[in-house]
């Protein structure tokens, strides 16, 4: 039995290399120096609006505050002007005590601003990746890690959604083209502002869509896969040598992948893309689970705005941060051959699905086929009380109601309901689709779908067919949960709706929508919900009631 000291000298080593290795992304919104070099915003040029050296200072100081407390060792930062500006920030960290010996960034003056690593490690190799040589197109930045083994580090930041997608396709094929000459089995990932939301293919507006919906995220860098988002599965049975990315995003629940606000419309134009190569057991590996948005409380205002560097009335106030919030994940070293040597040596190889162990086949390729998926209810769904082990197929659901990212679903009328909280971009309400559930949960007791993948979209439906006609016995019913409300109109007293037909708890998603007490409604529609042991309507936009008088 002399085996078992033998592993635990093995398990032992192994941790020695697991400490995580924390890399993060911020684009700083404009960190302008005070040199005059030609291509500043008129707004940054030096002695104007207020750009001087006590705003810059402030600057400096709410960036510091951030990346201090962000704590990562090596930092992608988007929107630097110059060496000097990126001198400035580094020698205030040393300052206030979150030094970053090494500084990095791309060269050239064709641009107003660059992309730039600060890091405690020492990178080696730096280089410029240009798009199209000596052009305004911005260079993407990158970098090697050394030791213990090379870890490559792209950071990017595209063109911006002034113009169309077929400049930022070109900066996706210029990454490729030198991915692909990157020697078989590197490990590398890619960091930065892609302008370009992580589901791109399926959200983009019609003005940028000069390429038919290719884009460069989701086709040139292949996070898609047979027309679906790559999931972390894809990158233990992808091909040797396959060129996919994982984009961590996928990592949270859809309602919260969000790092950029634009006047409301919540984005995930900034990404952390990794190969199978950083999923394999070997070398350098993601920590599953690490990828968050850094969301301290400073970061937002009131109203749960993003408290962005402020220019007001044509001068810089001194106040604020950033219109983006820093993401960031982690990384660890499991030496050379690490697990996959150990479970070799163990003769075996499993993987973990479900929970359950299984044996791994030569014979698994890419995703799951969605026949081999189990194929599951809403009213399944609406009894399960733990999150989804594996992925489910919904099929030939009616999306009854949709606004914005929520969305109602139903199979059929008289038939059980659930809401999709935060992941119904790409649904469109009247259509039939099959569908494939990655996330559900429970929030306060109402069954939510956090995450899900258009497997077919089918032919459109009248929706009216499935919306109740409210009253008091059909509101204590079963199974009416998430069904949708039309046409009811009552007086609105202390949160409540007071009908002929009975009396209602209402609650609406934005404060601002309160009717004054007394007032005489008509609630167009309205999703029965649930919440602590009560039902309420629930009004989530402003057009879908009206005040009588």
């Amino acid at each position: 039995m002399r085996i078992l000291p033998l592993l635990l000298l093995i398990l032992c080593f192994q941790e020695l290399f697991a400490s995580p290795l924390r890399i993060a992304s911020w684009n700083v919104e404009n960190l302008f120096d005070l040199q005059r070099q030609g291509t500043e915003y008129e707004e940054y040029i030096p002695g104007r609006h207020g750009w001087n050296e006590r705003t810059l200072g402030k600057k400096l100081d709410h960036l510091a505050e951030v990346i201090c407390d962000l704590d990562a060792e090596i930092l992608a930062l988007q929107e630097v002007e110059s060496d000097q500006a990126l001198q400035r920030l580094q020698k205030r960290l040393k300052r206030v005590g979150c030094p970053y010996p090494y500084r990095y960034i791309t060269r050239g003056r064709e641009t107003p601003v660059h992309v730039a690593i600060l890091s405690r490690r020492e990178l080696k190799q730096r280089r410029d990746l240009q798009v199209v040589p000596g052009s305004r197109y911005r260079s993407m930045l990158e970098a090697i890690l050394p030791n213990p083994s090379p870890l490559h580090l792209f950071v990017v930041h595209w063109r911006s959604k002034s113009g169309p997608e077929s400049e930022r396709v070109r900066y996706a094929k210029a990454l490729r083209k030198r991915l692909e000459r990157l020697p078989e089995g590197s490990e590398y990932l890619i960091l930065g502002d892609f302008n370009s939301d992580y589901r791109e293919y399926q959200v983009i507006d019609a003005k940028h869509n000069d390429t038919g919906g290719w884009t460069g995220i989701n086709q040139v860098l292949r996070t898609t896969r047979n027309g679906r988002m790559v999931r972390r599965r894809d990158l233990h049975h992808a091909h040797p040598g396959e060129l996919i990315h994982y984009n961590l995003w996928m990592e949270l629940p859809a309602s919260r992948r969000w790092s950029h606000n634009f006047y409301g419309d919540k984005e995930a134009i900034d990404a952390i893309l990794i190969p199978p190569t950083l999923m394999d057991g070997r070398a350098w590996e993601y920590r599953p689970g690490s990828f968050r948005v850094f969301r301290p409380d400073y970061l937002f205002g009131r109203h749960g705005e993003i408290r962005r560097w402020e220019y007001r009335n044509g001068r810089h106030t001194g106040r604020g941060f950033s219109d983006h919030l820093p993401i960031f994940a982690e990384f660890e070293y499991r030496g050379g051959e690490s697990r996959g040597w150990l479970d070799r040596f163990l003769g075996k190889r499993e993987e973990r699905v479900g929970g359950e162990k299984r044996k791994a086949t030569g014979a698994e390729k890419g995703s799951l086929d969605a026949g081999t998926i189990e194929r599951t209810t809403i009213e399944q769904l609406n009894r399960r009380k733990d999150p989804l082990k594996r992925p489910r197929r919904l099929e030939n659901v009616l999306v009854l109601f949709k606004r914005g990212r929520n969305a109602v679903i139903q199979e059929r009328p008289g038939g059980e309901a659930i809401l999709i909280y935060g992941a119904a971009t790409p649904l469109k309400e009247g259509r039939r689709y099959d569908l494939e559930i990655h996330g559900f949960q429970r929030y306060k007791g109402l069954p939510e779908l956090t995450d899900l993948e258009i497997l077919r979209g089918g032919k459109r439906e009248r929706v009216e067919p499935y919306l109740l006609d409210l009253d008091q016995r059909r509101w204590e019913e079963k199974g009416t949960l998430s069904k949708i409300v039309r046409d009811l109109e009552g007086i609105y007293r202390k949160h409540r709706l007071h009908t002929g037909k009975g009396t209602f708890r209402i609650y609406c998603k934005n404060r601002k929508w309160i009717p004054p007490e007394g007032s005489r409604l008509m609630i167009k529609r309205a999703q029965i919900g649930y919440y602590k042991n009560h039902k309420e309507l629930v009004v989530w936009d402003r057009k879908d009631f009206e005040i009588l008088h």
